[in-house]
């Protein structure tokens, strides 16, 4: 797991009863499976999993925190939106566009490691893994 729930909580101030929670607990250990996934998804953007080895972790925490930080307030965003009325036209409906560009230009800072297997599910190369060159 990448970034930490303590760091979530700071950024977006959230509390237990923000999302329906009835402890810290419970809180935390939803966000920790929040950020589970989303180093899950940084390993398989970037293809690698050695940053501590490259000294990037710490980086990298700071943008799985503003990640989760941005799911965060989508959900909220989400659940508190009002409904859209017929002849309304200044409701936004949230986008779901989480990560933002900054987060992801943040991360495109970092290598892809690049390798056979990655290339045929990139779609580069039409082949199966046995025959590629």
């Amino acid at each position: 797991m990448y970034g930490s729930v303590a760091n979530v909580v700071t950024m977006t101030g959230l509390r237990p009863s923000d999302l329906k929670f009835e402890t810290t607990e419970e809180l935390n250990a939803w966000l920790a499976g929040r950020l589970t996934e989303i180093a899950i998804l940084i390993d398989k953007d970037r293809n690698r999993s050695d940053w501590d080895e490259q000294g990037w972790l710490p980086a990298i925490d700071m943008i799985a925190d503003r990640w989760c930080a941005e799911f965060v307030r989508f959900i909220m965003a989400t659940r508190d939106a009002p409904i859209v009325k017929v002849d309304d036209l200044t409701v936004e409906v949230p986008s779901d566009s989480v990560p933002g560009k900054g987060v992801l230009r943040d991360l495109r800072r970092f290598p892809r490691t690049i390798d056979k297997q990655f290339v045929l599910e990139m779609g580069v190369v039409r082949a199966p893994p046995e025959t590629a060159t």
